[in-house]
């Protein structure tokens, strides 16, 4: 199992757009591509001195062909819709995660 992570950093007075924007849009976007069995969003538990805010989205993937197909065929277009509606409000960052 293969978890690729990637972090959202915003401000407090973009969250209540962000995550329903995230939750009716940008999710169902990912899933149509069909090539990961799970995902996760969830609110980071972190103290922040200024004020901002950190979310977390983790897809599941069974084979590293099914994150590769992911990464090459749908992330630029995904990543683009991402960036067309939150431009440079929201900070992201990505990671992998193998299981070994």
């Amino acid at each position: 199992m293969l978890l690729y992570n990637t972090s959202y950093l915003l401000e407090q007075e973009l969250e209540g757009v962000f995550v329903e924007w995230m939750k009716t849009k940008f999710i169902p976007l990912l899933k149509e591509t069909g090539t990961f069995s799970n995902n996760y969003f969830c609110k980071v538990m972190v103290a922040q001195e200024d004020g901002g805010m950190t979310y977390s989205l983790q897809l599941l993937f069974k084979t590293r062909e099914q994150l590769e197909k992911y990464i090459n065929s749908f992330e630029p277009r995904t990543k683009a819709v991402f960036n067309a509606r939150f431009q440079n409000q929201v900070i992201t960052f990505s990671s992998l995660l193998q299981e070994v």
